[in-house]
């Protein structure tokens, strides 16, 4: 299956309350997603010159796509009214999916 992409560009003058949130939140997530995709990077963060940047990569469980899709933007929900926090989530091909889109197979 594939990689899923989840980035979070955050104020500065808001980190502090998104960090708040996430240690509030994160634990259940956790609980709830556990079945349905390996945290690869749980989180890799970035001081960039306007936000930090966070992105975390999760390799989603066979069939699961779209219940883990549903899943992390409900999480990502619980950060919508924080002032000038936004996100992305981006579904990205293992290698071996993209070359067998084209008819092709992994070397052994």
């Amino acid at each position: 299956m594939p990689y899923v992409f989840t980035t979070s560009y955050i104020p500065y003058n808001k980190s502090t309350e998104v960090a708040k949130k996430y240690i509030e939140t994160i634990k259940e997530y956790r609980s709830l997603t556990k079945d349905l995709h390996k945290e690869i990077v749980p989180n890799a963060v970035k001081a960039r010159k306007d936000y930090i940047e966070s992105t975390g990569v999760h390799d989603v469980t066979e069939n699961k796509l779209q219940e883990f899709l549903l899943a992390e933007q409900k999480y990502l929900s619980n950060f919508h009214d924080i002032e000038g926090y936004s996100y992305t989530i981006e579904v990205r091909f293992k290698i071996t999916e993209a070359l067998e889109m084209v008819g092709m197979k992994m070397p052994e």
